[in-house]
């Protein structure tokens, strides 16, 4: 009997070992192919991918082909028809066309009319790229409080909401995360992590996942061009203000704005899905690297295979690699070629625009 009380213990431990690593298996890639057509898809295969019940995403909009609302990957069927006027530029996900969206001092107008959600999800993914044509602490912005740039923002059924902000006669490193009403302490200060800067495409994603009443365990991880700027938990909901967030905002503008002096804001490839589930490029063969990333759409998501539409963006083919990201937010650690030999080959431009 005593050397039973003895083993046990230890049986039990390693019980416990060996079946966790089981559960928490990252995504394993076995092979990738790529179908030619109109769009370009790539089929992965491989396990540990988990499910997910809807493979395309909340919401897509990526502006190409003279389109100002989302795209047909888009599983909300609302259309929403974004401000501002198609351009061309070249941003992170190659040259084409970006959403250029003039400020107004209007704290009503904004470029993305708000992104409704119903259900309210637990969680959310967002990724998106944004170009500033103008910096926060120039003086010659402000309203006649200043600016007040409320860059991202949730907000719940009953006023609870959570943000990222800045306040121009605070200056570009002023940036806060705030859950408005329901926070247990004051506001997560960024910094220099996440300072709003003129003149540069940014990438940027959020990840979120609802708080439990009453408890400081929310996610709203803020990352940017890769690294991540803020990963405090926050209490996003009490007993007084239970919603889920339900609604997505950019870029609400308050105190006013000096609108005189042609203000633009840039977005480019916006993706947003209630599921971590995700695949996307880097030019990094390792996750931990992979700053630079590209999101693919999905059109197909099973447990073993995946199709998504193929965007390699600025990154040449024979030099991206593919990740994929499950259910509990795993990736696999190293990057998976999605061309190695007989790599497509861009054609070369006619002779009448070549640049000598």
């Amino acid at each position: 009997m005593i050397a039973i009380k003895k083993r046990s213990p230890v049986l039990l431990s390693f019980v416990i070992f060996s079946v966790s690593p089981l559960l928490m298996a990252a995504p394993n890639i076995s092979s990738v192919v790529r179908i030619s057509g109109t769009p370009d898809r790539l089929v992965i295969s491989g396990s540990n991918f988990t499910d997910k019940s809807v493979a395309s995403p909340l919401f897509h909009f990526d502006f190409e082909n003279d389109a100002v609302s989302q795209t047909d990957y888009s599983t909300s069927t609302k259309e929403i028809r974004t401000n501002g006027t198609l351009t061309s530029e070249t941003s992170p996900t190659n040259e084409g066309y970006v959403l250029r969206y003039r400020v107004v001092d209007d704290y009503r107008a904004i470029a993305i009319p708000k992104l409704e959600m119903t259900p309210p999800p637990d969680r959310l993914y967002v990724y998106f790229h944004r170009r500033y044509n103008f910096s926060i602490d120039d003086p010659e912005t402000w309203g006649p409080r200043g600016l007040n740039l409320k860059v991202n923002r949730f907000w719940g059924q009953d006023g609870n909401n959570i943000y990222i902000g800045y306040q121009g006669t605070e200056g570009t490193r002023s940036g806060r995360i705030f859950a408005e009403y329901t926070a247990s302490g004051g506001a997560t200060w960024t910094g220099s992590n996440l300072p709003q800067v003129k003149d540069t495409w940014n990438q940027n994603e959020i990840i979120y996942q609802a708080s439990d009443i009453d408890r400081e365990n929310g996610r709203f991880d803020v990352i940017r061009n890769g690294n991540v700027a803020s990963s405090t938990p926050h209490r996003m909901r009490t007993s007084s203000r239970p919603s889920k967030y339900s609604e997505f905002y950019f870029d609400q503008i308050s105190n006013g704005v000096n609108d005189s002096k042609n203000l633009y804001i840039y977005y480019d490839n916006i993706y947003i899905d209630n599921a971590f589930n995700r695949v996307f490029l880097s030019n990094s063969d390792n996750l931990s690297d992979a700053k630079d990333k590209l999101i693919q759409v999905p059109t197909v998501w099973r447990n073993d295979k995946i199709e998504v539409i193929l965007n390699t963006g600025n990154f040449k083919e024979n030099e991206a690699f593919i990740y994929i990201v499950d259910a509990n937010g795993i990736a696999n650690e190293k990057g998976f070629k999605i061309c190695d030999k007989d790599c497509p080959v861009p054609p070369s431009p006619p002779e009448s625009i070549r640049a000598d």
